[in-house]
This record gives C-alpha cells, structure tokens and sequence, in this order.
C-alpha cells in the first residue's frame, strides 16, 4: 500500500492535479489513475473531513464508486433503497423507492472519506499529500506551499479544484462571479436507541420550521438533519427551540430519542446555500463537486453530483466538453432541488397547494414516483421529464384552486416557470439558474425568465 508522500518527494510534472482530497477530489483522482494518468492530489486540511457534510449517496453515484473499486473494503454505512415522505397530514407516509431494485448509500462522513483517501492511495498512479497548500497559477501551473518551506511549482495537463464550497480559490476562480446565497441553517444531531418508521430509507419529515432528513449511519447512529430557514431563527437556548419546533411533526419512533439525545449529543451546524454550477474558469481550471456549485442538502444531491463530476471530467476530450456535458446534464436535478426544498418550506397559500398536490401526486402514481426518483437520484436528466412531473403537480393544483379559490391561480403561475425554465436554449439556462432559488412570487414577478435579476440589483432596488 502506497502512502502519502512528502513535498521534497513530489514530481515536478504530472498529468492532472487534483486540489482537495474529499469525496469529489478522491474520485477524480480514482477516474483520472483508472484511465493511466498519473496524478497529484492535494489535501490542505485532512481533518476537514470531520465536519458536518453529505452522507447520502443515490445509485448514480454508488455505480461510479464501484466501477472505480473506491467501495471495495467499507464496512460502514447502509445500502439505501430510497426515501420516505412523512407529511404530517395524517395521511401516512409516502415510500419512494428507487427505481429497478437500485439501491444508495449512507455512511458517516468522516469515516467514508478517510475510506476514500486509502483507496485513493493504493494506486501506484496516485500520489497524495496532506497538509500543504495548493495554489493554482493557471490551468496548467500549481504552486505548493508548507508553513516554513519555499513555494514548489508543479506542471500538469490537467488542473482541478475540487475542495469544496468554501475554497479560496472558487471565488477567484470561477468563471460566472455569482456569489453563494445563504439559504437556511441546518443543525445536525446524532441519536442513539431510535428506530426509523422503516429502515433502509432517508426520510423526509415536513410540517416543522423547515424539513428534516433523517437516515442510518450506522448499526446504532441515526443522522437528522434539521432544517431552519433564514426566516425563522432559533431565539434563545437552541436546543430547547429545536425540540419546541420539531418535537411535535417527529415520528414518535424517533421524538424520545432526539428528546433523550439534545442535551447532551453533539449539535453541528452549517450553512445551506445555493449557487448556480460552473464548471471550469478563465484560467482553464476544472470544477467539480461544491466547488463547481451547490444547492440545497434536503434532496441529497451533493455528493453523488460530485462523483458524476469526477466521473465525465476523467471522461471528456476537453474542458470545453466536460463543462458542456456537465452543464447540460445538472441543470434539472438543480432545478428540481430548488423546487422541492420551496415546495416544502414555504407556507403561502399558493405553495400549500402545491406541496398538497405533490403528495397526492406520489400518492396515487407509481409512475409519478419512480419517475421523481429518477430525477432525484440523476439516473434521468431528461428535461421532457421534469416538465411532465413538475406541469402535473402544478397544474393539478392550479385545477383545484380555480374551484375554491379562483385568486390562487394567479399564485400559482410562478411555479409554472419552474418546468417553463427547463425548455430553456442552453446560452439561456446560466440566466434561469441565477433565479432558481428563488421563491415562486419573486421569480414571477421578475417578468421574463429569461430575464436576468441579481440579488445585488434587487437589494439595491429595494
């Protein structure tokens, strides 16, 4: 077994250099060495991997980590066969499984990272080193720095920034200068003798302040992920309001456990955020994971988005095609992300018909499940397909409310641009996604949407 190797060691040239040694940098480093180049891949900060972050893995991104033999010896984690809605109706939940018998993966994100970065250096194409700082000069010239020694320039055909939303070199780098939109907060509690209402499922609990994401980590761990909009802030103790505000739409096979588990379990924070992908920089840098973009956790893209990152940018001829590719193929599972996640939060009278219309959608189609699965997990990016989806549920609730309140309908317009904004020409779709997080009223009221409205510009409007 290879180890990580030290700066005086390193090559002078490589064929791709990879900065960030997460999940998106360890499996384009396992794409780019599976196809016979050799690679440099930097980690700055390896303890980073302890922090709050993805653990939910759909099938997509479970293929491509087995095709790269990056699974081969887990013995953490959870095979996942989908999801469960609980909407707090009264109606019961709402199981959606994964199309095909396909099956996710949930894993604790600490332990599948350390996981990775060993798989990783295994390979003799693969060198790795920790704690030293990447600077990227150009797309072809990286500078590496350690506290105490001179700078080291390393030449690759390849540069590739994979070290996450918060990387200082994204901002600089980026070729669309959009700036991450702060979404919500989102606390993370582990809890220990709960069960889920049925395992080997992520489960989505509405009817609190925000969402909440709830799966297995482990044989005895169970992850929630709580979410708390901008809007609505904790005042106070924050443990005490995180159980005043979500004890009550909690299954109880889980209520005694968060009640038991709060005051004295670990409480984790992190920012939900949103920023449209962009896959590679003026300085011909590529992009991939939450370094190229990220939306919000509630439909557990973010990981899987990176691997299929890894997987098309080891793949592609050029940058060019990579960003292309990419581009075109992330655009709806964006899309739909934000979507959901407004569907689920917000409580106007427009978007309670909608969230309505969604479950009773799920409810009776089995076809509109798997085909909402398709979407969720990136197994479908067919645009055909969320127009279909998203005009059904709208449109059903448009029907309803032009009976009993025929001034929702006016509401509900606004979400007809989310599927509108999919039938997008692809020059258009970096405009579309500067407004897909937006609330409906908002994006409705910017006019055309193909119409470009900064949140700079409406502040200063405002």
């Amino acid at each position: 077994m290879q180890t990580r190797v030290e700066l005086k060691n390193i090559r002078s040239s490589y064929d791709t250099i990879v900065i960030g040694a997460g999940p998106a940098g360890c499996a384009t480093a396992a794409c780019f060495a599976a196809r016979g180049a050799s690679v440099l891949l930097v980690e700055s900060n390896p303890k980073a991997a302890r922090r709050f972050a993805g653990e939910w893995i759909h099938p997509e991104g479970v293929r491509i980590l087995s095709n790269s033999g990056l699974l081969e010896g887990l013995r953490e984690g959870f095979r996942g066969h989908g999801f469960v809605v609980c909407p707090n109706d009264g109606l019961g939940p709402i199981r959606l499984d994964y199309p095909a018998g396909a099956s996710g993966l949930a894993c604790e994100h600490e332990t599948f990272v350390t996981h990775l970065r060993r798989r990783v250096v295994e390979s003799s194409r693969v060198d790795y080193v920790e704690g030293v700082r990447a600077q990227p000069a150009d797309g072809r010239v990286v500078r590496l720095l350690v506290r105490g020694e001179e700078a080291k320039l390393v030449r690759a055909e390849r540069v590739v920034v994979a070290s996450g939303r918060s990387s200082r070199h994204v901002d600089a780098l980026r070729r669309a200068n959009r700036e991450q939109v702060s979404i919500s907060l989102m606390a993370g509690l582990v809890i220990t003798n709960s069960e889920l209402p049925l395992d080997g499922y992520g489960h989505v609990i509405a009817g609190g302040p925000g969402p909440v994401l709830a799966y297995r980590i482990s044989k005895d761990r169970i992850r929630l992920c709580l979410d708390v909009p901008n809007a609505i802030r904790p005042v106070g103790n924050a443990r005490e309001w995180i159980w005043k505000s979500f004890a009550e739409v909690l299954p109880a096979s889980l209520r005694n456990g968060v009640r038991d588990g709060l005051p004295r379990a670990s409480l984790s924070w992190a920012v939900n955020g949103f920023r449209p992908r962009c896959y590679q920089t003026d300085s011909q840098v590529a992009l991939v994971g939450d370094a190229a973009g990220v939306s919000h956790p509630l439909t557990a893209m973010g990981i899987t988005m990176s691997l299929l990152d890894a997987e098309a940018l080891a793949e592609a001829p050029t940058l060019s095609d990579y960003a292309a590719r990419r581009s075109s193929q992330s655009y709806i599972p964006e899309l739909l992300s934000n979507a959901i996640y407004q569907a689920f939060v917000r409580n106007d009278a427009g978007s309670l018909a909608i969230r309505e219309s969604i479950f009773r959608t799920w409810r009776s189609s089995r076809a509109h499940r798997s085909r909402t699965m398709n979407l969720l997990g990136a197994a479908s990016t067919s645009r055909v397909n969320f127009v279909r989806a998203f005009s059904r549920v709208a449109l059903r609730a448009g029907a309803g409310a032009f009976r009993t309140e025929p001034s929702l309908v006016a509401e509900l317009a606004g979400w007809l641009r989310w599927p509108c904004a999919s039938l997008h020409p692809q020059r258009d779709v970096m405009r579309a996604r500067s407004l897909s997080w937006a609330d409906p009223k908002r994006w409705a009221r910017s006019g055309s949407f193909l119409t470009r409205v900064s949140i700079e510009e409406e502040q200063h409007a405002n």
